[in-house]
């Protein structure tokens, strides 16, 4: 048995108090003979027995309630001597360890973390008045600890406003936070409380053990109690999603996407028909059902076609499970809208594969693309409403009349998109005359690299040797992939001066020949943008056409000109890290809103890029423009670090060993407490001596 207040032990002396009243209050009786009295000691000695019995029940009632109230002050507890012997001898400044992280946010019906913090404000009440405390919420950057002190209403303060996060805990770090907190203060006893579930992720076991400066100046190793907010469970079972993939499925048609999310088991027992679903909003798109074996990993994948283009914001989910915040994540897709396209084909031929547009309106109207492709000739063609359309494709056009250029031009200016292709029809006076507001860079003259017909073509044509594979046009077409594009042979091409007079700087070369020649280039002008492709789509110039790379440069040609390729590089992050944001041109960004509507500090960085965060919860993030409307182009997903999700638990004995036997005390918490403390029951062993001692003085 051990006491919370020892000395008041020295009150049960007043239990000698009836004993020495009993002993100095006997009187010896001197005989004097007297006959009436006979009756009377006759009559005592019946009821002697009975008044001896009625003074030995006064006396140890008295002894009762003097022994009782000293010893309900010193507060016994009873404990295990091991217990015992490892409790630090006198007082001894206290640090609190809460852990906040993620996986403190497990509930059967009570979170891990509400008994946490219920173990914290025990942890604060068992501490003795002259013994000073502060208190750690452990997160992934957790703050400084303030002072120990003895205002234990501030203390309560911060426990009851401490709430789980969902990033990791570093609970090594935080210990060695609380042992810098305590080296301070001069009383010489320091204790470590620990209250965490006490999962494998939150310790770093092969770093030392916290230690702090003793008295002479040498290390010394803090009392560490160790309370278990998981109650000792052996197991705590849990299933995520620890992976999500997002890709286009080409073979469900247009705005067809695969989702893949990778589910892992970190339970003990197999998972059996799991529901798996992908919601936009209150909508499911998608649902499955998967069998995942204990401790092992499965994928799912779920295709889902959307029924119009735009950023779609949305979460992938299982059915939720004891930790429900690993069971979901969002996604914010950039899915491609319809675009509808008008082809003016310069050379038309009976022979489909000799047409000028034939392979073009081959790759744009493919399995999976979203283009609506509309053919005509140049002399009807360039007499259709441009406004119509969002992508204008001249193939081998002749120049148009003075009124068609400038129809361009305006199409251009109002955000269409516009793609040029050379070929034997191409005057370059005409198109420098007529089109010189939407080229790139004006035409000079045709080169011819080989004849078809020369036996030494294969060497002595032209290839791509320069590929921006930076730009969003050219990025998927790298490793295998560029082979399709380095391949290529032309045996003729377009000739360009250095820059456009009228907007000199403008244009940009994404591809160019082994000579230097330019074989792509672009350009903006107003809200549109405007591709020069400098030798011919079919196989009059070049076998460009029958190439791997042709049908799916010619649809991200599509989407580029409209502005509908998705343009900035996935954004990826985690919680606790910063999203970069690389805003487009003039684009200003005035706030980054989370999940729940707060904001998101942003930092500008030297090279015009923002970083905002660090996130802090799971989820779609929204940015807003300088005029306060969204940015879809620029709003992300953050999720939750995989790592957190695994909840296995480490061995009381190994953390035993890890600190050491000689300081470490376990506490689990209220099961190893008893329902009511000893010391109530000896105060209501004394309130009931009392009542029967009066009880006897009245008879």
């Amino acid at each position: 048995m051990t006491f919370g207040n020892p000395w008041m032990l020295l009150g049960a002396l007043g239990a000698l108090i009836p004993l020495l009243v009993h002993l100095f209050d006997r009187r010896r009786p001197r005989p004097h003979p007297f006959g009436p009295l006979a009756f009377v000691l006759r009559s005592q000695k019946r009821t002697a027995s009975r008044l001896k019995l009625k003074r030995l029940l006064l006396y140890a009632l008295r002894t009762l309630i003097l022994l009782a109230i000293p010893l309900a002050l010193a507060r016994p507890e009873f404990r295990s001597d091991a217990a015992a012997a490892q409790v630090v001898k006198g007082p001894a400044a206290t640090a609190i360890i809460l852990d906040a992280s993620l996986s403190m946010r497990w509930s059967d019906g009570t979170s891990l973390f509400e008994r946490g913090r219920d173990e914290a404000r025990d942890a604060l009440k068992d501490l003795l008045p002259e013994e000073p405390a502060t208190v750690l919420v452990c997160t992934q950057s957790p703050a400084a600890p303030p002072p120990p002190g003895f205002d234990r209403g501030r203390l309560r303060g911060l426990v009851d406003e401490a709430k789980p996060t969902y990033g990791a805990a570093d609970l090594s770090r935080c210990m060695d936070m609380a042992a810098r907190a305590l080296e301070e203060n001069p009383m010489p006893g320091k204790r470590l409380v620990v209250v965490s579930d006490m999962t494998a992720g939150a310790f770093r076991l092969e770093a030392p053990p916290p230690t702090m400066k003793g008295p002479t100046g040498a290390p010394v190793k803090p009392e560490v109690v160790l309370r278990d907010a998981a109650s000792g469970r052996d197991v705590l079972n849990n299933h995520a999603i620890v992976d999500l993939k997002v890709e286009p499925a080409l073979q469900a048609g247009p705005r067809s996407f695969q989702f893949t999310f990778t589910v892992r088991n970190f339970g003990a027992e197999a998972v059996k028909d799991l529901e798996a679903t992908v919601r936009v909003g209150e909508q499911t798109l998608a649902k499955g059902f998967v069998d995942v074996p204990a401790g092992g990993t499965t994928q799912k994948a779920l295709t889902v076609r959307f029924p119009q283009g735009g950023t779609v914001v949305g979460q992938v989910s299982l059915a939720p499970d004891a930790l429900a915040e690993d069971d979901k994540r969002a996604f914010v897709l950039p899915v491609p809208r319809a675009l509808k396209a008008l082809v003016v084909n310069g050379a038309p031929h009976a022979t489909r594969y000799r047409d000028e547009a034939f392979f073009v309106d081959a790759a744009l109207t493919a399995p999976g693309s979203p283009v609506e492709v509309a053919t005509r000739d140049a002399e009807v063609g360039l007499r259709e409403d441009f406004s119509t359309y969002d992508l204008v494709l001249l193939l081998n056009v002749a120049a148009p009349g003075a009124d068609d250029a400038k129809r361009l031009a305006d199409f251009v200016e109002n955000g269409g998109g516009l793609f040029i292709s050379m070929g034997d029809r191409v005057n370059t006076e005409e198109y420098n005359e007529r089109l010189s507001g939407v080229l790139p860079r004006p035409l000079r003259l045709v080169r011819t690299s080989a004849e078809r017909e020369d036996p030494e073509a294969d060497t002595k044509t032209a290839r791509l040797a320069k590929v921006s594979v930076e730009h969003v046009l050219f990025s998927p077409f790298t490793g295998r992939a560029e082979e399709g594009l380095i391949g290529a042979r032309f045996f003729k091409y377009m000739l360009l001066e250095a820059d456009n007079p009228r907007s000199p700087g403008a244009s940009q070369v994404l591809a160019t020949y082994e000579d230097g020649a330019p074989a792509v280039a672009v350009m903006r002008k107003g809200k549109g943008r405007v591709a020069l492709f400098t030798s011919t789509v079919d196989r009059d110039w070049s076998d460009f056409a029958i190439r791997t790379s042709f049908l799916p440069l010619m649809q991200r040609f599509a989407a580029y000109l409209t502005g509908s390729l998705e343009e900035r590089e996935e954004i990826r992050v985690r919680v606790g890290e910063g999203a970069t944001l690389r805003p487009e041109g003039t684009q200003k960004v005035s706030a980054v809103r989370a999940p729940d509507g707060s904001e998101v500090p942003v930092k500008e960085q030297p090279d015009g890029s923002l970083v905002a965060g660090p996130v802090t919860e799971p989820g779609a993030y929204s940015v807003l423009g300088a005029d306060g409307k969204l940015m879809p182009a620029l709003s992300f997903a953050a999720s939750l670090d995989p790592s957190e999700s695994d909840l296995s638990r480490v061995p009381q004995d190994t953390l035993t060993a890890y600190f050491g036997e000689d300081t470490v005390k376990a506490s689990s918490g209220d099961t190893d407490k008893p329902a009511v403390p000893l010391w109530t029951w000896l105060i209501l062993a004394a309130c009931l001596a009392f009542f029967f001692e009066g009880t006897l003085l009245r008879k």
